[in-house]
């Protein structure tokens, strides 16, 4: 229906049964000019007709109402004049109640965006091995029998036998070999690549990117360990 659409008086007002009344007057709302009620001359009353319940305006000599007249007089916002009121006007008065309610709004998003950095890290570590450490002792001993192998204050002793020309055959023992282990310690350096992960926050309420935090991932240094490499592959998947 066209709110603006022109209505004369002494239109006829149809409903849905028949004829409902005519057009006494048409009232429009000041600040845009769109209908706003007609008042209707209906069985000797003037009744307060809102827009809403207008249906079509055919020409400006006919209005059609939506429902019957008993659907109509229901939903009339008043009537205003009728022959039992003794020529008086009854005029209904209406205000607006506030009702306040919270509306969720989406303001926005946020993208996270979580990179791996690589950043190579050396490490020095204390590592022990041992070394033999021999020593040859001359003898030159005449020895009744052969010598054994034996323990010394951690040496470990063998013998060195050998037969040699004498009048009469006799052993001699010419030296002993001394082995004993010593624990040597040295510096080795062991390299690794370490990961560390970043966080980068996009407001797409703004449109752009932002990086405002870069996390350290707490990593464990050892290149031999399942363990290690576990994590590594984990972090890398």
């Amino acid at each position: 229906m066209d709110r603006h659409a022109r209505i004369t008086r002494g239109a006829s007002v149809e409903t849905t049964d028949g004829h409902f009344g005519t057009v006494t007057d048409v009232l429009v709302k000041p600040t845009t000019g769109e209908l706003a009620q007609l008042l209707v001359d209906h069985d000797g009353g003037i009744v307060m007709v809102p827009s809403d319940l207008i249906l079509e305006i055919v020409s400006p000599e006919q209005v059609r109402l939506r429902g019957s007249r008993q659907d109509v007089l229901q939903g009339v916002a008043g009537i205003i004049s009728t022959p039992e009121l003794g020529g008086q006007v009854r005029v209904p008065i209406y205000e607006e109640r506030l009702h306040a309610d919270v509306v969720p709004v989406d303001l926005g998003e946020l993208r996270v965006r979580k990179t791996v950095e690589r950043v190579p890290e050396t490490v020095t570590r204390s590592v022990e091995r041992e070394e033999l450490e021999v020593e040859h002792v001359r003898l030159d001993r005449l020895i009744d029998e052969p010598a054994t192998t034996r323990q010394e204050d951690g040496w470990l002793i063998v013998p060195i036998m050998e037969e040699v020309l004498v009048v009469t055959k006799q052993l001699v023992l010419t030296e002993e070999v001394r082995i004993r282990t010593r624990r040597v310690v040295e510096e080795q350096e062991v390299y690794e690549i370490l990961r560390h992960e970043r966080v980068e926050i996009d407001d797409a309420t703004v449109g752009g990117t932002e990086d405002t935090t870069r996390l350290a991932a707490v990593s464990r240094v050892a290149p031999a360990s399942d363990g290690a490499r576990l994590d590594a592959e984990n972090m890398a998947d």
